[in-house]
């Protein structure tokens, strides 16, 4: 049993609206809060989830140090302010990765890579925590008397002779789905790679239950081909389950990844137990790097990223309805405005929203485009964020009509880090 511990801690809230110039936004576009939470050294952050209803916000980062990362969970309020956090202690080098909610019972689980330390290169393991909507990290109910303050983590799996390390998951009731790579040694190839565990079997509440076998791992036969699973989604038609998006890469011979060899990578499954997956052809074969995927209210599929070794960026507009029907696409390339794409959502106009990233630059420029469903980037509607804080969007949602909710990771001229989560009209 692996039971940790987590400390609740407050820490300071900071507006930062003299952070960022907002001269380039209307009076309406004003954020309606703008926060910074987990005010620190060195902190990272990774991912969020809206809560029902407008509700508020589950906020989740990594908290670092010289010898371990401690996974944090940031419970929001809807006005932005700070509620409670927690972070989850351990005496391992633990990275939270991907967060998700679970309407069956709203509850938010936390997908993570854990090292035994942060030299160690490859994950170790890969791990699962569960958290109430406040943020809370369920604890076992026979964890020991002086454990009065502890997390009931998971463990997906047993990497024994392979290293696998999961990138993200689906909840799929009553499965969680969970996709990323193997590889046969530290320095062997990479193959992408899904292994399904039954939900109803992780009984957070027991302390003497935590390790998880998978019922299920794909593909039965691996070649390990230079190929990793970044995204997995829920099937938006009766016979799609679910659909996983990934990279082909070409790799030296030491085995450290030089960069995406020609394509992105798109299965769909129809069956949870198959491995046969039909595969939609994306791109133009031009070492395309996946970014994101968004599945538009009008049907269509648009995916970006950008290019390898090339400051642009490219949206992919992709019809697919039906079996054997993965031809139709139009691609649009554009630059400028950052070289990397971090997320991508939709306006209550049916606009596209994509957030970029300067990566590389000095002062870690990031800048939010709107393009119509045409792919046409409209005029006027971009904006960037530049600032004595360096800033870095890692994610942004759509909370109904325009509001756009976005989380970003920001730097100060003193090193110092901090996670911002900020509300906006745009």
């Amino acid at each position: 049993m692996i039971t940790r511990h987590f400390l609740h801690i407050i820490l300071l809230l900071l507006a930062i609206c003299s952070a960022c110039n907002f001269e380039a936004l209307e009076s309406e576009q004003l954020p309606s809060f703008d926060k910074l939470y987990a005010v620190s050294e060195n902190v990272e952050a990774i991912d969020f989830i809206c809560k029902p209803e407008s509700t508020g916000y589950i906020v989740v980062g990594n908290l670092k140090s010289e010898e371990n990362s401690d996974i944090i969970v940031i419970n929001v309020a809807n006005n932005g302010l700070q509620r409670s956090l927690y972070q989850i202690t351990t005496d391992f080098y633990d990275e939270a990765v991907s967060v998700k909610f679970n309407e069956a019972d709203n509850s938010v689980y936390i997908m993570g890579n854990r090292r035994t330390d942060q030299s160690q290169v490859n994950v170790n393991q890969n791990i699962l925590i569960k958290t109430n909507l406040d943020g809370i990290p369920a604890r076992a109910s026979n964890a020991n008397i002086e454990d009065s303050l502890s997390a009931e983590i998971k463990t997906l799996g047993v990497n024994q002779n392979r290293i696998v390390q999961l990138n993200d998951f689906l909840i799929l009731p009553p499965n969680i789905i969970c996709v990323g790579n193997i590889r046969q040694s530290s320095s062997g190839n990479l193959n992408r790679y899904t292994q399904i565990f039954d939900l109803t079997a992780m009984d957070f509440n027991d302390k003497n239950d935590s390790i998880i076998t998978a019922i299920r791992q794909k593909p039965d036969d691996i070649v390990f081909n230079n190929s990793t699973d970044f995204k997995i989604r829920k099937g938006n038609t009766p016979n799609r389950l679910y659909e996983v998006l990934g990279q082909n890469f070409s790799e030296n011979p030491n085995g450290s990844v030089s960069g995406s060899s020609d394509n992105i990578s798109w299965h769909i499954y129809s069956d949870l137990n198959s491995t046969a997956s039909e595969i939609i052809y994306i791109g133009s074969d031009q070492n395309e790097e996946f970014g994101d995927i968004l599945y538009h209210s009008n049907g269509k599929n648009y995916i970006a990223g950008n290019y390898i070794d090339n400051d642009s960026i490219f949206l992919i507009s992709k019809d697919y309805n039906g079996k054997n029907n993965n031809e139709i696409q139009s691609i649009y390339s554009f630059s400028e405005f950052g070289n990397k794409i971090t997320s991508l959502t939709e306006d209550g106009d049916g606009n596209i929203i994509i957030s970029t990233i300067d990566e590389g630059s000095a002062n870690h420029i990031s800048y939010l485009l709107k393009f119509s469903q045409s792919g046409t980037q409209l005029e006027g509607q971009n904006f960037m964020f530049n600032s004595t804080g360096f800033y870095d969007i890692q994610k942004i949602v759509n909370e109904g009509g325009n509001s756009l909710v976005i989380l970003s990771h920001k730097t100060f001229d003193n090193n110092s880090t901090a996670i911002g989560l900020m509300k906006i009209n745009f």
